[in-house]
């Protein structure tokens, strides 16, 4: 399930040619974001390129994925974190 408003990315922006302004280097294309089964992803969630969002995972309204997590996890936060899992019942929200 997705909440209204998540934002998934699939470029970066290019900046390593210090010759060039960074407004004129243009996009690069990362690893695709690949969402699992049974995953809740909350309101205004923003999903960085090559993100892996794992079976069964929560990510929290407005959280920003910057990093991958283990399948049942519970995560939110900017940057993201490791709230809990879903596994074991215990979550720090």
């Amino acid at each position: 399930m997705m909440a209204p408003d998540v934002l998934i990315h699939k470029h970066n922006h290019a900046f390593a040619d210090l010759s060039v302004p960074m407004a004129l280097q243009g996009l690069k294309e990362s690893a695709p974001v690949i969402i699992g089964d049974d995953v809740w992803i909350g309101q205004r969630a923003i999903v960085n390129p090559g993100r892996r969002i794992g079976k069964g995972m929560i990510v929290a309204s407005g959280a920003v994925l910057v990093k991958d997590f283990p399948d049942y996890s519970v995560v939110g936060g900017n940057p993201s974190r490791l709230m809990g899992s879903r596994i074991s019942g215990e979550t720090n929200a």
